[in-house]
Formats: structure tokens, sequence, C-alpha cells
């Protein structure tokens, strides 16, 4: 079937962009920031976050958004990977891009990029700038994909560049050390413009190279510091100059993550009301972290944490939030460190393994191979999460985890059970 530029709809352009560049990853900025000056979306909004880091980007993204939304600003949030509609990666006011618009932007990158190839993600990544400076937004929130230095977000121009975290991924493409990382992900920085790193007691490769770059260097545990108390979270963080305190209630995401998104606001004259910042964070639910689901009640229920934690940093709070599970469904990509993350996971006997699709998925099988630390356990491994799902038993707790695809598959097998399933947090 052939391709119209003019009359293709979302599906039709994504099956497109996968086609179009002969690799998958093609780190490098000059290619799509050439189109991107043409196209003249660099600065999509007045006010830019740019968002690294190796967890956690996601929550940040999202309270960062919430808190700019609350002051009635208009905020588009482009993140990634989705987890079931591409339209999730383009967000505004917490709302997903239409089709229509996408596909508008789409074509708006093709007419400029000429016979520039462009990867699936650098192409969106444009669209979705071109579409927030098509809507005139006030803010723009946007999360790095993959590493920082070379990747395509990395060619916006921000207010302020934030790190949430620094560990252990993609060492294909970032290096094997945390020390190569860190260049990589604190890279985003800008001289004269502050970066917020989440991550305490950084390779010392991220204090150097945000020096390096001009930028002002903020960082936990040495600027600002958030502690869990029994009175809640105590904050302390840089406002106009001084250090600020605040007590906070118990929030809904990793509390780390707050600090970061206060110290960022706080910076950047945006920081709400207290009253504000305790309310949304107590609120706040982010697709795939720690998101619960429950199907029947009291002693008889069945519930299901989902998670998208990949890697061992991820693994081990998700470890340090659920200290009680009855079993997990695990299924992951086969790049992962897959006995890492099982050993960081929850204490369980019972363990799921399902396979995934695609072509870095690994059977139910090779993860048994790779988890060495399995052994004496009670493992069943299956050919899909649906599978492993279907053979849970009427009640108790069970975590479901590895990958965004594994988290995908358990929320398209509990919408065909139907209604059964509610949200935990919001019925």
């Amino acid at each position: 079937m052939s391709f119209d530029v003019q009359t293709a709809g979302l599906e039709q352009w994504l099956q497109r962009l996968e086609s179009m560049h002969p690799s998958e990853i093609d780190l490098g900025l000059a290619r799509v920031q050439a189109v991107g000056e043409r196209l003249g979306c660099l600065r999509p909004a007045p006010l830019v976050i740019l968002v690294g880091g190796t967890n956690g980007k996601g929550t940040t993204s999202a309270l960062l958004a919430a808190l700019l939304r609350e002051q009635g600003l208009n905020v588009g949030v482009y993140s990634s990977p989705h987890i079931r509609r591409y339209n999730e990666r383009v967000m505004l006011n917490g709302a997903e891009v239409s089709d229509d618009d996408l596909c508008a932007s789409f074509r708006a990158v093709e007419a400029e990029r000429g016979d520039t190839s462009l990867t699936y993600f650098e192409f969106g990544t444009l669209a979705a700038l071109n579409w927030f400076q098509q809507q005139q937004v006030d803010a723009c929130v946007l999360e790095i994909g993959l590493g920082g230095r070379l990747d395509a977000v990395n060619m916006v121009d921000p207010d302020i560049s934030v790190v949430t975290s620094i560990g252990l991924d993609h060492q294909a493409w970032l290096g094997d050390t945390v020390e190569q990382i860190a260049y990589e992900k604190v890279s985003i920085a800008r001289a004269g413009k502050a970066l917020v790193c989440g991550q305490p007691n950084p390779p010392l490769t991220a204090r150097a190279t945000a020096e390096n770059i001009g930028a002002q260097w903020l960082c936990r545990d040495q600027d600002f510091f958030i502690e869990p108390t029994p009175q809640g979270l105590a904050l302390r963080f840089v406002l106009n100059d001084e250090q600020q305190s605040w007590l906070l209630p118990a929030a809904n995401i990793p509390y780390h993550n707050v600090a970061t998104a206060v110290q960022t606001l706080a910076l950047l004259g945006r920081l709400p009301a207290q009253a504000v910042v305790a309310q949304v964070i107590s609120e706040l639910q982010v697709a795939g972290r720690l998101q619960r689901y429950v199907r029947g009640s009291g002693d008889q229920a069945l519930q299901l944490t989902l998670d998208v934690a990949h890697n061992e940093q991820a693994a081990a709070y998700v470890g340090s939030q659920l200290a009680d599970v009855d079993g997990i469904i695990l299924g992951m990509l086969s790049d992962k460190p897959v006995n890492e993350v099982v050993q960081a996971l929850p204490v369980t006997d019972h363990w799921f393994l399902a396979g995934l699709e695609g072509p870095r998925a690994l059977r139910g099988e090779q993860l048994l191979e790779r988890a060495e630390v399995l052994t004496g356990k009670a493992v069943y491994c299956f050919d899909s999460v649906a599978a492993a799902l279907n053979a849970l038993p009427d009640r108790g707790h069970w975590l479901v985890c590895g990958s965004f695809y594994t988290v995908e598959a358990a929320l398209e097998w509990m919408q065909q059970q139907g209604p059964q399933w509610r949200n935990q947090q919001t019925g």
C-alpha cells in the first residue's frame, strides 16, 4: 500500500517512521538539529525544562507539569516510551494529543526534512516540539529519551536542566561505568543555567561536566535535602539564595523526585505554595509506576501492582516500597540485567516468568536461564504476560514488572477482563 503524506493516518505514519532510517538509534544532533532549526521549534515555549536521568524522569516530569498547571500555565509534556498509545508521549495539560494533530505535525516535519534521514524518535521529537509551538504553550517539560548529550531532545534551548538519577542502563550506548554515564547525562546542562541533580553522591564526572559547561550545579544531599520522618517529608531547598524548610505529607510518588522538582521550580521562580505542593504530591499517579489495581474486596481481593522497573536501581526502589508480595510476574528485554533486577526486587518464593513480543524480548525460559538467583524458588514459565495473569490465584498481592512492554500487556489484559478491575487510587 502506497504512502500518501496528506491522507495517511497515525498508524500509517508510525509504520513509515519505523522504516525510514537504517537504524533504530542513531545518536547525534547534527541531522535532527538542522531540521529543527528549519522548523523553528528549538525554543517551543517561553519556559523550557529539560529532564534526563536513569530513573525517575517520567515521575519528575509529571510532577513538574502538574505544579506548573496549578499556576494557570498551559503545559506541554514530551516523554517516552509510551505504554499503550503513541499519543501518551505528547501531552497538553494532562490530555493526549489527537491523532489528527499528530499527523499534521508529522506532515510539517516531512515538509522540512528534505533528504535528511531521521530515526523514529528524532522524527517524533520534532513533531512534538512543532505541535507545542503551534499550541502556544506557556511551558514545556521535555524528557530525554536515551542518555543526554547526543539525544534528540537535547537540541532544544532550555531554561534549566534536571538529572533525576544516575545509574547503569543502556550501557551499549552510554558506556559501562557510572562515570561515563554521568558525563552523558549531565551534558544536557547549559552555560549560565542551573543543572539540578537528584542523585546523591553522584560520580565526580557529574559535577565536573556541569562546571566545564559553565552551568550552576545543585545536587541532592549537598544543596537540597529530603528525609522521611514520622511527621512527614522534611524538605530543605534553596529559594532566593536562602535555605527554605518545608514539612510535606507522605507522597504518592518517590520522595526524592519531589525534592528534585521543588528545587527546580524554586530556581525558576515558579514554585507554588506549600499547600499546593502537598496536595499535588499526595494525589499524583504516574502510569506504570507502582500503579495498583484490585479485583474483589477484603480477604478475597487480588491486587496487582504494576511497575516498569527494568534496571537494578529502579528494581531496588520497588523492593523498598513493597516489602510483602505473594509473587512476581516478570517480563524483560534481552539487553537488561536480569539477575541484578531479580535480586533487587521484593523477596518472594513465587515467580511467573513471562515471554514478551519483539526482537529484543526474552522468552520465559530464557529469563530463567539468566536468573541464577531463582534456584530453589517456585518458578513457572509462560509464553506471554496474559498467560501468566490467567494463571494467578484468586487472591493475594502480585507485582507485575520488568519492562514497559510487561506493563502494557498487563493493562491490555485487565481491559479485556472488563470493569472487575479497579484502579486502587481512583476507584
